[in-house]
C-alpha cells in the first residue's frame, strides 16, 4: 500500500467519507477527545448523519479515558472505559496530595451536593469551602488537571455533562468488567476503525504500554499489510482504497489525527507543529488533496481559515465551500488569515 491508500482507508473507516449514526461513531471511534468543549460536537457535525445542534449530547457523558485525557463517550459504555483504566480499587494516596483518609467523606459530600442540584464546578467549590474544606485541600480536590474529581470520575462516582461549562452529574453505576477484557474490546474497535495501524500507533492512542498492546493483539484475529516498508494491522476487511476527497474538515483533537503515532499519512513532518503545537494542542484542521494544510475556527457569523502555507485560489475556494456546507450556511463569510509560514 501507498501512503495515500493508508489515508483513504482511514478516512472511510472513521466516517469521514460516508457518515454514520451518532452513537455508532462514539462507540467505534472509542469516544471523542474533549479538552475543549466544542471538539466532540464538531467531530459529530462532520461525521454523523443524525447530528443535531440541540441534541448531539443526549446519552453521552464526559470522563477521563485514554491517556488520562477527557473524552466524551456513550453513557451506557461507562463501565467499559473505566474498566479499561482499572482504577476502581480502594482509595489510596495520589500525587494530587489529597489524603486517602478524607477521600470517602469528601467524595460523598460532593455527590450529595450534585444530587441536590449543585452542578457547577465553582458552586461545588463554594459548598466545600462552607463545609470547612481549607484552601489548600480545596485546590487539590479541584485541581486543574484532575484532583479528587478525577479519582471520583475514574470510579464512576461523578461525570461531566458534555458541552460547554463544567457541570457535573451522577451517572448510572458502571458495570465493571475484567480490565484485560475491556482493553481487548477497545483494541478490537481500534484495529477495525483506525486501521491500517501499527502496534506503536495503538499504544500512542490508548496510552497502554507497547508490550501490553502487542500481547493483546495476539488475542485478536488481526491481519497485516505492508506500506512503505512498515507492517500495519487491521481487523476484518479493509475498505477498497478510493480517490481521496478534495477537502475534509477535522475537529480539534480529531481522532484521525490523535489515532496514530506516525501521522505521515495525512501530515507532512515539517508541518507537525502547525497541526499540534508544543503544548499538545491539536487544532481543528482542513485536509486538502490528502494533506493537512490549514486550521479553521468558527466564530459567530464567520469562519476563519489559517493556511499552513500560501494556498492557491482554487484551494481557497474549495475550503470555503466545504466550510459553508459543513455549517449549512451558503452565505457564511469566510476569512482567510495570513499563512502560518509565508
Amino acid at each position: 500500500m501507498k501512503r495515500r491508500e493508508l489515508l483513504s482507508c482511514s478516512l472511510q473507516n472513521q466516517f469521514l467519507t460516508e457518515k454514520g449514526n451518532r452513537l455508532e461513531i462514539l462507540s467505534e471511534l472509542c469516544g471523542l477527545q474533549a479538552q475543549f468543549a466544542a471538539n466532540p460536537r464538531e467531530a459529530l457535525r462532520i461525521r454523523a448523519r443524525d447530528f443535531s445542534e440541540d441534541s448531539w449530547s443526549e446519552g453521552l457523558l464526559k470522563v477521563w479515558t485514554f491517556r488520562n485525557t477527557i473524552h466524551v463517550i456513550r453513557a451506557d459504555e461507562l463501565g467499559l472505559f473505566l474498566s479499561a483504566k482499572g482504577d476502581n480499587g480502594p482509595w489510596g494516596e495520589s500525587w494530587w496530595g489529597v489524603p486517602a483518609a478524607v477521600k470517602p467523606y469528601w467524595s460523598e459530600f460532593i455527590r450529595e451536593k450534585v444530587a441536590a442540584g449543585v452542578e457547577e464546578r465553582e458552586a461545588l467549590k463554594a459548598e466545600c469551602r462552607r463545609a470547612g474544606m481549607d484552601e489548600e485541600l480545596l485546590g487539590r480536590v479541584f485541581h486543574g488537571w484532575g484532583g479528587l474529581i478525577k479519582e471520583m470520575s475514574d470510579r464512576g462516582l461523578i461525570a461531566y455533562r458534555p458541552g460547554a461549562g463544567k457541570r457535573f452529574f451522577l451517572p448510572e453505576p458502571p458495570e465493571w468488567m475484567d480490565r484485560d477484557e475491556a482493553r481487548r474490546i477497545l483494541l478490537e474497535r481500534y484495529f477495525r476503525r483506525f486501521s491500517p495501524a501499527s502496534a506503536e500507533d495503538c499504544a500512542a492512542f490508548t496510552g497502554f504500554g507497547l508490550p501490553e498492546v502487542r500481547g493483546l493483539m495476539k488475542t485478536l484475529p488481526l491481519r497485516s499489510v505492508e506500506a512503505e516498508g512498515k507492517e500495519y494491522f487491521f481487523l476484518g476487511e479493509l475498505p477498497r482504497p478510493r480517490p481521496l476527497p478534495a477537502c475534509v474538515y477535522l475537529a480539534g483533537f480529531d481522532q484521525l489525527l490523535m489515532g496514530y503515532k506516525d501521522r505521515t499519512r495525512l501530515l507532512d513532518p515539517e508541518d507537525k507543529l502547525l497541526a499540534v503545537n508544543q503544548a499538545g494542542i491539536a487544532y481543528p484542521g482542513i485536509l486538502l488533496y490528502g494533506r493537512l494544510r490549514a486550521r479553521w475556527k468558527k466564530e459567530p457569523g464567520r469562519l476563519l481559515i489559517t493556511p499552513y502555507h500560501p494556498l492557491s485560489p482554487a484551494a481557497c475556494r474549495l475550503a470555503a465551500a466545504a466550510g459553508r456546507r459543513l455549517f449549512g450556511q451558503k452565505e457564511l463569510p469566510v476569512v482567510f488569515l495570513p499563512p502560518c509560514r509565508p
